[in-house]
């Protein structure tokens, strides 16, 4: 069941679009990180006068670096969608070899997992979290 060149061309477009727009979003949260950070110089070397500012200004900047690693977590496995795509194995599980279900592709054109090994992986991550 393999994938036609003009659904490829239409996936790859997706997920060039998504990289963009990951980008664009990365970008943002760094300006608003540097911004905050900025702030907090312009206030007496990093310590403003009011402790609370201070720390709102802390927990928004971890708020965002948290918020960045995820979506940079995504740009990784749209990269990687993208590589597969080259390589010539996009729309294959990485896990089984099986297909992956079209539907699936096109919702989530960065997947590289069917959606069993996807569970089976996911229920491996919870219970190593559980530890």
């Amino acid at each position: 069941m393999a994938i036609s060149t003009k659904k490829m061309d239409t996936l790859r477009t997706a997920l060039l679009e998504r990289r963009d727009e990951i980008q664009g979003e990365l970008d943002r949260m760094g300006e608003e990180i540097r911004s905050i950070g900025m702030e907090q110089e312009r206030e007496r070397g990093g310590l403003g006068n009011h402790l609370a500012e201070d720390g709102s200004n802390v927990m928004e900047a971890e708020r965002l670096s948290t918020i960045s690693d995820d979506v940079q977590d995504v740009l990784a496995q749209v990269n990687a969608a993208l590589q597969r795509m080259d390589d010539g194995t996009y729309g294959t599980c990485q896990r089984c070899g099986k297909p992956i279900n079209r539907e699936r592709l096109e919702a989530f054109p960065y997947v590289a997992y069917d959606i069993e090994c996807q569970q089976i992986l996911e229920r491996e991550n919870a219970l190593r979290a559980g530890r």
